[in-house]
């Protein structure tokens, strides 16, 4: 059997979360850990989810959590052999889904992680994965991507906006979540979309114009694609407060670590994805400073 290649995309985030949450985590994490297998299925947001939180390790002079999760993918809904037989798919006691794969460092408030299914996802349930560690289910954890240059930051300092271009696959506006924006969503939408067409759109921005896109919106939409491996481009145009021309590209605008491997297996080995994240930590230390 012929190795298969992988692209994997390390993504990371700044947790913001209470005090109390990194201060209980450590206890909350080894209870996770009571079953033999420190695994369990739960139902998170009508989906079920496999958990296991793995030994903790120490990565330079950090304490790395390892958790791998694997989400219910609903679309699996018959299994077809090739004597034209079809079929539900008979699972006992388990679920087919896709693997996420994350590293939790405390120390540094921040959460690394990886998947091999939709990557739009990878932040929704690396929310609902520290959720499981909180004592208070009111207190709300919020993950945002680590900027690495400044460009981010001077999103908000635009004083006038004039454009906006980005490359995106249709593949990736099938299944758009609700609190996706309403130009997303007017896109997922459109009858014209096929399967796997590269969208290039470029829209010229007019905020004194009320049918126009407004700052918030440029914001709200910049933030919700930043997060797909498949926005290839993502520029904005304006003007900075003194009158001079901004142009800001957020291709490159977030810590990110790829890398490529090749194996003979549909999915991705527990252990080789941890030893991914601590590489992609090292790439990150290094980067940062």
């Amino acid at each position: 059997m012929n190795k298969l290649k992988k692209n994997i995309t390390v993504r990371f985030f700044s947790i913001d979360a209470p005090s109390s949450f990194f201060d209980e985590f450590e206890s909350n994490y080894q209870a996770n850990q009571s079953s033999d297998n420190n695994a369990r299925i739960i139902n998170i947001r009508n989906k079920k989810h496999l958990v296991k939180a793995s030994v903790p390790s120490f990565q330079s002079e950090y304490c790395v959590y390892p958790v791998t999760i694997v989400r219910e993918r609903n679309t699996w809904q018959t299994k077809a052999t090739s004597d034209g037989k079809i079929s539900s798919i008979a699972i006992n006691q388990g679920i087919i889904g896709d693997p996420y794969f994350f590293s939790l460092i405390p120390q540094l408030k921040m959460i690394m992680g990886f998947t091999s299914g939709p990557s739009v996802s990878l932040k929704s349930v690396g929310t609902s994965l520290l959720e499981l560690f909180s004592n208070s289910r009111s207190s709300k954890i919020k993950l945002e991507l680590i900027p690495k240059e400044k460009e981010f930051s001077r999103l908000t300092e635009i004083s006038d906006y004039s454009s906006l271009h980005f490359k995106i696959s249709s593949s990736s506006l099938s299944d758009v979540s609700d609190n996706a924006p309403q130009l997303i969503k007017n896109l997922s939408n459109a009858p014209y979309l096929e399967g796997n067409m590269q969208l290039a759109l470029d829209l010229a921005i007019d905020e004194k114009d009320d049918s126009g896109l407004s700052k918030e919106n440029v914001i709200e939409i910049v933030n919700y694609l930043s997060n797909h491996d498949d926005c290839t481009v993502l520029k904005v145009k304006g003007k900075n407060p003194d009158g001079s021309a901004a142009h800001l590209d957020f291709g490159n605008a977030f810590f990110i670590y790829k890398t490529e491997i090749a194996t003979r297996q549909k999915y991705i080995d527990e252990n080789v994805a941890q030893d991914i994240l601590e590489t992609a930590l090292g790439n990150y230390k290094s980067l940062a400073k």
